[in-house]
């Protein structure tokens, strides 16, 4: 009986450790969700750079040296010293275009293998150059950041994944040609190339579970998050009220403020249990979403809350955004029929006209 025991039990070990190794292994996943990714990384840095382009002189130029006795460039050294110490209007002016230059490509997926480590050396440099202009959000885009540099960014919806098809096709010739490398190396190549897009996938998704976890612990040590209160108070800043009327509108409910000053706690200390199953990975995500939408449009944090909730786009599966898409092109398909002119229909041909007879 001991030995039956055994023997179920080193089974269920090994079939764990199987679908493990298949999962590593077998093929890259999130592939949909990390392209979301990087299309509202990228989208949300240019619009970043685009909204501060007017300021870059007072924000990172020479113009910024009044705030020399705290510069410190956030602690961080070569080579991420790209903007230390400011620069002349021209020289800084070039610098911002090329960083909005490597963020439009990195969201077109366009060599997303060099352009990745070159926009996080550029970001991070820019950011970290002045101390008083950061948040939250820097920490979250630069952090995914580091991990998505060895993931395949460009695997879908890219002018990579684009090239790829097209080589595939005969339309194109790649640069390297495939005849030139042994094919045990380009399976090992591909192997190792997968292994390291799941690695860097889970490093992604632990990330955001301890964010949140750790966030929600620091919630429920304060006072204010204990009573329900402690959405009221920030509603409340001026900076933080975009809209004063929609502030009061929702601070005026009490019973509202502690809905989701609660909901807030719960649905960040319960994330990483409710993905566990489909059913309550739905309502982790789209509670997350809805809570995240929130701070940007009540709170005025559009930044922040673009950048953590394009992370949580990789927990939602590739037959998800499959579906959707499939959908999207039937509803343009059926859309272009309607809108298409219907071609004339052939006018029926007359019948001979009878001859008229003659003497």
């Amino acid at each position: 009986m001991i030995g039956s025991a055994v023997d179920r039990s080193l089974d269920a070990v090994a079939t764990t450790v199987g679908k493990g190794e298949e999962w590593l292994l077998g093929a890259k996943r999130a592939t949909y969700g990390l392209a979301v990714v990087r299309i509202i990384f990228g989208a949300a840095a240019v619009w970043f750079l685009l909204a501060n382009f007017s300021n870059r002189h007072y924000l990172w130029g020479d113009a910024a040296q009044w705030m020399s006795p705290l510069e410190r460039n956030g602690g961080f050294g070569w080579p991420f010293t790209l903007f230390e110490g400011g620069s002349d209007p021209t020289t800084l002016t070039i610098k911002m275009l090329v960083v909005l230059a490597l963020a439009i490509l990195f969201t077109l997926g366009w060599r997303t293998r060099v352009i990745a480590p070159l926009l996080l050396i550029c970001w991070v440099s820019l950011i970290e150059s002045n101390p008083l202009y950061g948040d939250q959000s820097d920490n979250i885009f630069r952090i995914l950041l580091i991990y998505l540099c060895f993931a395949d960014l460009s695997g879908r919806w890219s002018l990579d994944a684009r090239r790829r098809s097209r080589q595939e096709q005969g339309l194109s010739r790649p640069l390297w040609p495939r005849r030139l490398t042994p094919e045990p190396l380009r399976r090992g190549a591909g192997r190792l190339g997968i292994l390291v897009h799941n690695l860097a996938l889970v490093a992604v998704a632990a990330q955001i579970c301890i964010i949140y976890v750790a966030s929600a612990l620091y919630k429920v040590q304060g006072e204010y998050w204990q009573d329900g209160t402690a959405v009221y108070y920030p509603m409340q800043v001026g900076q933080y009220r975009p809209w004063p009327w929609l502030n009061d509108l929702l601070s005026d409910n009490p019973f509202g403020v502690l809905v989701v000053s609660y909901f807030s706690v719960f649905i960040q200390l319960f994330f990483p249990l409710l993905l566990l199953r489909r059913g309550t990975r739905v309502i982790a995500l789209l509670g997350v979403l809805g809570m995240h939408a929130g701070i940007a449009v009540i709170m005025g944090l559009p930044f922040f809350s673009l950048f953590i909730m394009a992370g949580d786009q990789i927990f939602i599966r590739d037959s998800t955004y499959q579906g959707i898409a499939a959908r999207f092109r039937e509803a343009w398909d059926g859309r272009r029929r309607r809108r298409r002119p219907a071609a004339a229909e052939p006018a029926p041909e007359e019948a001979p006209a009878e001859p008229v007879p003659t003497r």
